[in-house]
């Protein structure tokens, strides 16, 4: 009897290749794979076939794994032969140790064969590497100081964080539960985010803090960061916790090494923020050895799509890239080097002189310089000192954001975007837009959102445009701007055949 398993999973990496052929190993078996596609091809009699079906409830759930089908299938003739040693070991927590240690109390290593690559210190002085021999000390030592009110350090290769039990203050960098039933206490987490944080990734996510722990602590903002334990020992040490009625750690990263690895989800998808450990580590490697490592990311994106692509890579940091064919980067945006520029800018015709003259005449005009990268982003912070949300070209940019992001309006005004004849951008009809419909009344709300709004209008329009002559077949987000649902999902929403990548937005 043979059963047929297919997965699609995106990351590029060997992990669930690993995992799957590691489940496998003591069965005769076939695997094979296509680009995101994963086939396994187990062969037994009813009761191995069970057994082994059976082994797979113990294999961690991935934030990359899209589809699952089984089915009966024909013999074969051709067999694997697992070669553990071709595949990178890896330190990740997993549902066989975290399970065993939670039911048992047992000490297990994960399917790598790996224990537990944390290091324990008590005052940043000396640190301990974890193992088998010392594990339960120093699980004691370290509860003993949590409840007296002291830090703990742990030490891994994304860098070294501070734990302290959480005192509802928000001064840390994320919380972490101490058992994933205490989430709820806090915040607002669906099933579906659930199996995220419980992945095998263990991924940062922000969620939605409860409107009862907002009002009864009077905060001022409405989601945090939240992560669960990633290692067997902070794993066991929020069980004990819990044990004790404690339910969340506060944790600030205090020395960095790597990005910590932080997602969104956004409907049906996966928003990939930070953290590279996820990729290829060939790819990786190459990526942060160059000088412009965005450049070599965008090209890392590239080679992972077949079709030709658009990239939109809308960025905090970098100057933004419509990059289409791999080489032709149609976005040509140069913003003002100060207000004197920019209205010099807007008066030179007669439409734009007269729209200054009246707006001079209601709201306050700019006298500062700026400083300003050649992106959407700035474009986005002057649009919010126009609409005076800061005084602060980047503050402004976030709050705009931030508004566009909390909106619940089905649409907002249309804000201009659009080339000039001669191809370059007109961030001059962006701004003029804004004080026509300032002029007119329409709120900063509004306007804040259709900013936004038709930021995403504009890309479909270029888009639509090339694929009109044939030069791109699929759109491709990219960039730490797109991290803003709003614009994200207008995006998705509005661009046919427009597809995440699973590199981090951010580098």
């Amino acid at each position: 009897m043979v059963l047929n398993f297919s997965f699609e999973y995106t990351a590029d990496n060997d992990i669930f290749e690993y995992i799957l052929q590691n489940y496998a190993k003591n069965y005769t078996y076939n695997f094979t794979k296509n680009q995101n596609t994963y086939k396994l091809q187990i062969k037994g009699n009813e009761q191995e076939l069970k057994t082994f079906c059976d082994s797979l409830q113990n294999i961690s759930n991935s934030i990359f794994l899209r589809k699952f089908d089984v089915s009966t299938g024909e013999d074969f003739d051709i067999f694997c032969n697992f070669k553990e040693e071709k595949f990178t070991k890896f330190a990740y927590l997993t549902h066989k140790n975290s399970s065993t240690y939670a039911e048992k109390k047992e000490l297990l290593t994960n399917e790598w064969g790996v224990f537990c690559e944390c290091e324990f210190s008590s005052d940043l002085n000396e640190f301990y590497k974890i193992n088998e021999e010392n594990f339960n000390d120093l699980l004691k030592k370290a509860f003993d100081l949590l409840i007296q009110e002291k830090g703990i350090y742990l030490k891994d290769d994304k860098g070294i964080y501070e734990f302290a039990l959480f005192n509802n203050k928000f001064d840390c960098d994320f919380l972490l539960p101490c058992d994933i039933k205490a989430i709820n206490s806090i915040f607002i987490c669906s099933n579906e985010n659930l199996k995220l944080l419980a992945s095998l990734e263990k991924p940062l996510m922000k969620l939605r803090l409860n409107v009862m722990f907002r009002k009864n602590h009077n905060l001022d903002f409405s989601d945090f960061k939240l992560r669960l334990a990633k290692d067997l020992f902070s794993f066991a040490l929020g069980l004990k916790l819990f044990q004790n009625e404690y339910k969340f750690l506060s944790v600030k990263k205090i020395q960095d090494y790597q990005n910590d690895f932080e997602i969104m989800s956004l409907d049906d998808n996966i928003v990939v923020l930070e953290g590279f450990e996820f990729i290829n580590p060939k790819a990786k490697e190459l990526i942060f050895s160059k000088t412009d490592k965005n450049m070599a990311r965008i090209s890392y994106i590239l080679s992972r799509f077949d079709e030709r692509a658009l990239i939109l890579e809308l960025s905090k940091n970098y100057d933004d890239i419509l990059l289409v064919n791999k080489e032709l980067n149609l976005l040509k945006l140069s913003l003002p080097k100060d207000s004197k520029e920019l209205y010099e800018e807007i008066r030179k015709d007669e439409i734009g002189a007269r729209l200054l003259e009246n707006f001079a005449k209601e709201f306050p005009l700019l006298d500062e310089n700026f400083e300003l990268k050649n992106n959407f982003y700035s474009l986005l912070g002057l649009v919010g000192r126009v609409l005076n949300l800061d005084e602060n070209l980047k503050k402004a940019a976030d709050m705009l954001l931030e508004i566009a992001d909390e909106s619940k309006m089905p649409r907002g005004v249309k804000i201009d975007y659009r080339f000039k004849e001669d191809k370059s951008f007109d961030y001059t009809r962006t701004l003029r837009s804004v004080m026509s419909f300032m002029l007119a009344g329409v709120d900063n709300a509004n306007i804040a959102y259709g900013a936004v709004e038709s930021l995403a209008y504009f890309l479909r329009d270029v888009y639509d445009d090339l694929r009109e002559k044939k030069q791109c077949e699929i759109a491709v987000v990219s960039g730490s701007l797109f991290e803003h649902k709003a614009l994200l999902k207008n995006t998705l929403k509005h661009l046919k055949n427009c597809q995440l990548s699973d590199v981090p937005l951010w580098i």
